[in-house]
């Protein structure tokens, strides 16, 4: 099979079970079926607990090696290479983790390797140290044995030799586990390698037994590796490959499925009132918050709870959640194939589409997903709408529930507009994606059609084309042109509706009404424009697809070899995960001769203490200044403390009177839990303990099952032992939150298993020649417990020891470098929107361009906000385990601030997407009169406004001849260009606001009392401001400053605008000018309408973000109140306002 082909079986991805494992990515590409008849008996219970063929595979091999390892020490020639350290060569096995993919497997096996064999030298030359202290302290003539005991001498230099060794082999690989997550495992290895090795070498009296012990451990742990390598290789192989590929099926499938409910959605608000199904949707999800904190309370309390009566959810208010679940899970995918693609595009392969095609390929899928989850962002747009106006009450105030019920019948209408085209739309990339999908073979083709395409007997199906079959492309041009004939339909009955409300409306004055229409229009300009992007992306897929098939690549595997180039970017990426270079950026073709000057963004962090170094000698200085900052690192510390904590059990082993109590209780294994068991963050460690602990004791009571059920016969000990291993993998598979429970579990079974049966082996006397007691399995078993527990507390004491680094506070700091960024990311898309109407930053796909090394930065920052967000959910989960000492965690507030953050990462990101990924050709239907319209584009114009140019390579140039208006289309870019250069200050100031409240978040110091912040819809104030500056210099004048001012000011208690003028805010939306409809089909005006929608909604997550954080670090605010008299010196009410900082 080939490593790009995927013939597992399909999963509806809605209903599948967990996939945050990096195997069991399993998703569906075909649509919705008909409902099937439930199974019953075997089948309803293997469907109930997911035992699917991908997780019983991943079961079946996770098993195999250390069975094998216990199964071949039975041998005789095994035993006696391994004699008493045989039961490592399991252990170990179970730690190589052969169900991991294969790229992910060869870099940890790699990394294992290095790590064994590091430790190995490091454990020779320690005890090689040891022995000579031990011998240059030892009288001359006096025999390392001592003939009273029979046993070796103690010698207290050998002894302070192994514990130097051990806290410096202990503090610098786990300093190096902080900074770099791929050593994780490799840490452990080395660690139970230099653990063993420093706590028996305190005993050895020859380098030539030193020797042996080291040969023999390390032989053992490198044996383990090698059964983990065999199987995860030759035992039904999973490439990264096959992984990618399922989760490409499970993307297709969920955004087929996005599409059939957003149309689904958008039916049921033909007739519905959109605001409450949008409201009560938010509030659903506010309690389904609340409900998550509250499930620990009594069984009574929720029985009673259970007792009330809920309004049920209507259709599509049901549709509305479902929608919001979809979504979330396709971005979740999203991110894992954005992981997973890197280690796919690195291995060895025997599949048909190179490393290369297999990265376009993920980008071609990531260009259709954003505008398809974008369309579901009308559900929050609505929502806004609501809050904005006072729609989301219970009021039934007269004038506003006429006012709901006016514009409710303007978009009622508008939606059954809508109707036609976006069903035309939905079919066509639902069929479109079934076709690519198809085509690259990432889902089967049906039995009935895996005939060759010169065998399939077209004729027979009546001439019509099916998804997959040569030709169907035509099929869905064909509906894509239909879908086109009818643009422009929804915003002629938008105009319509329009007209016959300004008539009925009498509250509300001229200007606001036409506010109103401007932003209804965006809206309108905005669905529309993200269907057509949509309708693009998935061209541009089924383009790629026709043309791999075409030029033969599907037409057979061959052998795939990354480059030298992607391997040694594999090595660096190791070590540094921040690498920012593009591995699909193309070589150097050409250069300019522009010197390009670059502002502090493209820099590295400045020291504030410090100025760059002009000559050598500072060079140097700064050089020696690494060595401080390298020691007083966090990770440095983190490293002190595992150390700390290990010396805290070894230190047992070092003296006299507790060595032979440290080797008969087997303590050594208390010194490897903490190495295992130590968490940078108290509520992780509290976790983690609890996890361990737990699975120590569910071993227990599997090992007296496997040990006694079948009456100590090996056979059966070995058969059980591996049945419950299979079972075991189960639960690492399915919950990978538990993986450290899962871990310890299989560990500790087969520590205590193969012992015994090593015992068995090798004889009663020669496992007790080590100091070691034996003891019966319903002894040994309690003795593994109180040692796991012991380790386990330990490092849980020396976690919170002397000062606890809580997940509140990394919470707190993750939460501060995500808004940095996010100031940073809109800064990068606000300077190549700039250099976008400018025309000075080249080419992107160019090295070396001004707009290349903005695509860069963008990428690196867009990639470091999608690790920072699960970062965040983790330890947003994991500090519910702390205890609380003092007041309450504000966690309500926190997780507002995450939801936001992932909001305006979101509209960032659909602002990113309009600009760089322009519509094959610009035509917009005049709601007045339906014609199309298209523009001539100069060749130099910016790749925002060349419609012309297609988004891909991949893209079908339009075939329809230019015939715009040259002098409009100059006037209407002039016009964005100034109006860009007008509003710089105020999107200056989104970026001031997040910079600001990332450093408030960091540091805890106060906000300002109040925060300069863009008002809505600016962007179309200033071109208004530029057309009454042309048309009537002299009306300027009248209108109110206050509303003409880019800026708003937001109080930083509260996050709302204040305003004390009351200025009228639709004051100078009148007249014809340039944001006239009429104008629609000027080149930009739909990418200027998605601009404006998302930064309005930007700017209202950030009055939220501005409310939330000013709770937590509080304003400086030095008003009083004297009776009801406010008292102070700012702007603004005094009410509810303390002395000093309000907290």
């Amino acid at each position: 099979m080939a490593d790009n082909n995927s013939n597992h079986r399909k999963v509806d991805p809605a209903t599948r079970s967990d996939s945050n494992n990096d195997v069991a990515a399993d998703g569906a590409v075909e649509a919705p079926v008909a409902a099937k008849d439930k199974p019953s008996g075997v089948a309803a219970i293997l469907a109930k607990l997911g035992l699917e063929p991908t997780v019983l595979i991943l079961q079946f091999k996770g098993s195999l090696p250390p069975i094998i390892g216990i199964a071949m020490y039975q041998s005789d020639a095994v035993s006696k290479q391994f004699a008493t350290l045989g039961y490592l060569i399991p252990i170990i096995s179970v730690l190589g983790l052969a169900i991991l993919p294969r790229g992910k497997f060869l870099q940890n096996m790699v990394l294992n390797v290095f790590a064994i064999c590091l430790g190995g030298a490091v454990a020779m030359l320690a005890l090689w140290s040891a022995v000579q202290a031990r011998i240059h302290t030892t009288p001359a003539g006096q025999s390392p044995i001592d003939p009273a005991t029979k046993s070796i001498r103690y010698n207290s230099s050998q002894s302070a030799v192994c514990g130097v060794w051990l806290f410096f082999g202990i503090w610098f690989v786990n300093m190096c586990r902080a900074k770099f997550p791929s050593f994780n495992v490799p840490v452990i290895l080395f660690s139970i390698l230099i653990n063993v090795a420093s706590t028996f070498g305190t005993r050895m009296p020859t380098v030539v037994y030193a020797r042996n012990f080291v040969q023999q451990l390390l032989t053992a742990m490198l044996t383990g590796m090698a059964l983990a390598t065999v199987v995860s290789l030759f035992v039904i192989p999973i490439s990264s490959r096959m992984v990618v590929t399922k989760e490409f099926q499970g993307a297709i499938g969920l955004m087929r499925k996005i599409v059939g409910l957003q149309s689904k959605y958008l039916v049921g608000l033909e007739e519905l009132d959109m605001f409450t199904v949008a409201t009560r949707q938010a509030k659903d999800e506010a309690e389904e918050e609340r409900e998550r904190s509250k499930r620990r309370h009594k069984k009574g309390k929720k029985g009673e709870k259970d007792g009330k009566t809920e309004t049920p959810l209507s259709r599509e208010e049901a549709t509305a959640k479902e929608l919001r679940e979809v979504v979330a899970q396709c971005r979740e995918l999203m991110g894992k194939i954005q992981m997973d693609i890197t280690f796919a595009k690195r291995e060895v392969a025997w599949g048909k589409l190179s490393a290369r095609e297999l990265g376009e390929l993920a980008k071609l899928i990531r260009n259709t997903t954003i505008p398809i989850v974008g369309m579901t962002s009308i559900m929050d747009i609505f929502q806004r709408v609501a809050e904005r106006r006072g729609w989301n009450t219970t009021a039934a105030d007269p004038e506003v529930v006429a006012e709901k019920n006016l514009e409710k019948t303007v978009w009622n209408e508008v939606m059954k507009r809508m109707h036609e085209p976006f069903q035309l739309l939905s079919e066509a990339i639902d069929e479109g994606l079934q076709h690519a999908a198809l085509q690259l073979e990432i889902t089967p083709r049906p039995k009935a059609a895996k005939k060759s395409g010169k065998d399939a007997d077209v004729e027979a199906r009546g001439d019509t084309l099916q998804p997959g079959d040569v030709g169907f492309t035509k099929v869905v041009d064909e509906k894509l042109e239909k879908f086109r004939a009818l643009k422009g339909v929804a915003l002629r009955a938008w105009v319509k509706e329009r007209a016959l409300l300004r008539g009925e409306i009498t509250e509300v004055s001229e200007e606001e009404l036409r506010e109103r229409d401007q932003a209804q229009l965006y809206v309108l300009l905005y669905m529309e424009r993200l269907m057509y992007a949509s309708a693009q992306g998935m061209k541009d897929l089924v383009n790629f697809s026709d043309m791999q098939v075409a030029d033969g690549t599907m037409s057979k595997n061959r052998l795939i070899f990354p480059s030298q180039r992607r391997l040694r970017k594999w090595f660096l990426s190791i070590f540094d995960g921040d690498k920012s270079a593009s591995e699909d950026s193309p070589d150097m073709i050409e250069t300019g001769a522009n010197i390009v000057y670059v502002g502090d963004g493209y820099n590295r962090k400045k020291d504030p203490e410090h100025l760059p170094p002009a000559n050598a000698w500072e060079r140097f200085g700064n050089g020696l200044r690494k060595f401080s900052r390298f020691f007083g690192s966090q990770e440095s510390v983190f490293g002190f403390r595992v150390a700390c904590a290990t010396m805290t059990i070894g230190i047992i082993a070092l003296l006299e009177h507790t060595q032979v109590f440290f080797v008969e209780q087997r303590l050594v294994w208390a010194m490897i839990m903490v190495a295992i068991g130590m968490t940078m963050t108290s509520g992780q460690s509290i976790f983690g303990f609890f996890c361990r602990v737990g699975g120590t004791l569910m071993a227990m009571i599997f090992c007296y099952i496997i040990w006694y059920i079948v009456d100590e016969k090996t056979p059966g000990v070995i058969v059980f032992l591996w049945f419950s291993i299979f079972c075991d993998f189960y639960l690492l598979v399915k919950f990978p939150r538990f993986i450290q429970a899962c871990m310890i579990m299989m560990v500790t079974q087969v520590m205590i298993i193969g012992y015994e049966l090593q015992v068995r082996k090798v004889g009663v006397m020669a496992a007790t020649a080590t100091g070691q007691p034996y003891y019966a399995t319903y002894k040994l078993a309690p003795y593994r417990v109180a040692t796991v527990a012991g380790g386990c507390f330990v490092a849980f004491i020396w976690t919170i020891f002397p000062s606890p680094m809580t997940d509140r506070t990394w919470l707190r700091r993750d939460l501060s470098a995500t808004l940095y960024l996010l100031a940073n990311y809109f800064s990068v898309i606000n300077s190549t929107m700039q250099s976008q109407f400018d025309d000075t930053g080249g080419n992107p796909n160019v090295r070396g361009t001004p707009a290349s090394h903005l695509q860069s930065i963008r990428r690196k920052i867009f990639g470091k906000v999608m690790l920072l967000l699960p970062s965040m959910r983790q330890h947003a989960d994991w500090q519910k385990w702390e205890p609380t000492i003092g007041g309450k965690f504000p966690r309500a507030t926190y997780e507002d601030i995450i939801k936001r953050s992932t909001r305006i990462m979101s509209y960032l990101t659909y602002m990113s997407y309009t600009m760089n990924h322009p519509l094959e050709h610009h035509e917009h239907g005049a709601p007045d009169t339906g014609k199309k319209a298209v523009v001539t584009i100069q060749p130099n114009q910016s790749q925002l406004l060349d419609q012309q140019q297609p988004s891909s390579e991949y893209a079908t140039p339009s075939n329809e001849a230019p015939t715009a208006d040259p002098d409009s289309h100059r006037a209407w870019i002039n016009a964005l260009r100034n109006v860009l250069k007008e509003i710089s200050p105020s999107h200056h100031n989104i970026v001031s606001t997040l910079t600001l409240l990332s450093n408030a978040l960091l540091s805890g110091q106060s906000l300002p009392p109040f925060l300069p912040l863009p008002r809505p819809y600016e962007m179309t104030r200033a071109l208004l401001r530029l057309e009454s500056k042309k048309s009537s210099p002299s009306s300027s004048s009248s209108i109110d400053e206050a509303d003409m001012s880019p800026l708003v000011l937001v109080d930083s208690r509260t996050g709302r605008p204040v305003d004390e003028r009351q200025a009228n805010p639709g004051m100078g939306l009148g007249g014809h000018h340039i944001l006239d409809p009429d104008n629609m089909e000027q080149p930009g005006y739909a990418e200027f309408a998605v601009l404006e929608i998302c930064s309005t909604l930007i700017c209202d997550d950030l009055e939220g973000l501005v409310k939330d954080v000013g709770k937590l670090v509080g304003v400086v605010d030095f008003s009083y109140t004297v009776d009801g008299r406010s008292g102070s010196t700012l702007m603004g009410d005094g009410h509810e306002r303390g002395k000093g900082k309000v907290d």
